[in-house]
């Protein structure tokens, strides 16, 4: 063993600073039993100092292989073979200067081939007991040669043989020990791995790598406990892409994957690397920045954010171009625990995107509960329509001149399980700027002619039901086939269905709306015109 040698590079600074310390002690305890061998007269002066010396050398020519990376040439870089094998030739110079007992220098090479029990493989077990026993056989000749008057051949080749019979051994049970060794490694290593993927899955979300939920949670508590000891601020950022749902429904979840993926990583490269970025789900994320100063800063940074995520992407050949709303709120002002930091943020982002989207917008407490309530209306809506939350009333419309009923229109009512029930002047707002007034929509008429056919079997007097078509849902290239299949499934009577359409959603785009109107009729369905007067079109127009 070298004692000033330096490990391979790969080996962890613990396991190299535990070498290097068992190195000096092995070595130390050699001079130390080689000057008691003196002491006792089984080595003379000469030899004595000539090992002592070979020892230095043998150290100081490891030294310098390692000192100017000689060992990197080689495959085993910490040189754990040739160490060994010049150990061992340390060892055979020395039993060939002892005077008697040779027996207990050459039990230094069992000491020897025990540090190979961690490193070695078998082959090198092998290579090491076949030079022990070339290096011990070329002593006893040597001895034999130079100094037969101290040598007596045949208890020197006894020695020998007992070490041709004793090292096999030693070696194979060297070699199962280092295999059991290297599984117990790999086993630990696999372990290791495995509860670090774990953990890495625990607190990361698997489609961006980001830090998740609760990683987020517990490193925004740590951040509010420091910026509560150190006397300063930090703001969160609190980020949703603007109509990422109609891509996934577009383009498909794969392509709304890799845009997610990208968006992570323009987040990222937007801050600085001790900002924390964050995916809550969906498609909604969250920057943390300590250390804040000004509100210029503050403003700065999000129109930073907001021109990362415009820039247009390449996704499936196509080039997609999303928008986000942020909603920023500040520690100690806006909040000083983490649940009301996020929900305030939250509640910023909301009004960001109802002034218009693609902005920021700074928590105040004049959010009050308009806020409120939007931020329930937006979250709640889409488990109101899976839970049965909306009803359907009918108002009836009475000609005033007879006296007799027309028909009847349909309005929608929300049961809100924590606002109660809601007029739609108060969601449908909400449904048409998140785009949720498609799938609602399609509800309503589902809806409308599952209650006519039913008045109808019932034996019921039959009127038509009006219902209300938006500017967002005449756009949707689905929503003829889906008011015939409705149609279809439920049985009713296309007669007995009145869509009615405002004079706006039809002057917004009159060619396309005059297709869909013609599929309409097609369909047997009655329709009307909404509002007709109050914008600029003209009987003209209504002929048409």
């Amino acid at each position: 063993m070298n004692a000033l040698a330096r490990p391979a590079v790969s080996i962890p600074a613990d396991v190299r600073a535990r070498s290097a310390m068992l190195g000096v002690a092995t070595y130390g305890l050699a001079l130390l039993l080689l000057l008691l061998g003196y002491a006792v007269k089984l080595i003379g002066f000469q030899g004595a100092v000539a090992s002592a010396t070979l020892i230095v050398v043998v150290n100081l020519a490891f030294y310098v292989a390692f000192k100017f990376e000689l060992n990197k040439r080689a495959a085993d870089t910490s040189l754990m073979l040739a160490q060994t094998l010049a150990a061992i030739a340390v060892i055979m110079f020395i039993a060939y200067h002892f005077e008697r007992d040779r027996s207990l220098a050459l039990a230094w090479c069992l000491v020897v081939m025990l540090f190979g029990v961690f490193r070695f493989k078998p082959r090198d077990f092998a290579t090491t007991t076949l030079f022990m026993l070339a290096g011990y056989a070329l002593v006893i000749n040597l001895l034999m040669s130079f100094r037969p008057q101290q040598v007596d051949v045949l208890i020197e080749w006894y020695q020998w043989a007992w070490l041709a019979l004793l090292l096999p051994a030693f070696a194979w049970i060297g070699s199962r020990i280092s295999a059991m060794r290297a599984r117990i490694l790999r086993s630990n290593e696999e372990l290791t791995n495995a509860l670090a993927t774990i953990q890495d899955m625990a607190t990361h979300d698997s489609l961006t790598g980001l830090p998740n939920r609760a990683s987020l949670s517990d490193t925004m508590q740590h951040a509010v406990n420091k910026a509560a000891r150190s006397k300063e601020g930090l703001a969160i950022y609190f980020i949703d892409l603007d109509n990422f749902k109609s891509i996934n429904d577009t383009l498909g979840h794969p392509t709304g994957d890799q845009l997610l993926r990208e968006m992570a990583r323009r987040l990222r490269v937007s801050v600085r690397d001790s900002d924390l970025v964050a995916r809550l789900g969906g498609d909604e994320f969250v920057i943390m920045v300590e250390g804040i100063s000004d509100r210029a800063g503050l403003q700065s940074l999000a129109l930073k954010i907001l021109a990362a995520i415009g820039e247009p992407t390449q996704l499936q050949g196509h080039e997609v171009k999303v928008t986000g709303s942020i909603g920023i709120a500040t520690y100690p002002t806006d909040g000083t625990d983490v649940p009301t930091l996020l929900a305030n943020a939250d509640m910023a982002m909301y009004r960001a995107k109802a002034q218009g989207r693609a902005r920021m917008s700074e928590y105040s407490a004049d959010l009050g509960e308009d806020a409120v309530e939007r931020f329930e209306i937006e979250k709640g809506m889409r488990s109101g329509l899976q839970n049965n939350e909306f009803r359907l009333y009918y108002q009836p419309k009475i000609d005033f001149s007879s006296g007799k009923m027309l028909g009847v229109e349909a309005l929608i009512r929300w049961h809100h399980p924590k606002l109660g029930v809601l007029g739609p002047d108060r969601f449908i707002p909400v449904a048409e700027s998140t785009n949720f007034i498609i799938p609602l929509g399609k509800w309503v008429i589902e809806e409308a002619c599952r209650q006519s056919k039913a008045w109808r079997d019932a034996k019921m007097p039959t009127f038509p039901i009006a219902v209300n078509l938006s500017v967002n849902q005449l756009a949707d290239q689905t929503l003829v086939q889906h008011v015939s299949e409705s149609l279809r499934m439920s049985g009713a009577d296309p007669a007995m269905i009145e869509l009615e359409i405002t004079e706006t959603a039809v002057m917004r785009n009159l060619d396309e709306a005059i297709v869909i109107l013609e599929s309409f009729r097609a369909l047997g369905v009655r329709l009307a015109i909404d509002d007709f007067g109050t914008g600029y079109s003209s009987l003209a127009y209504l002929k048409q």
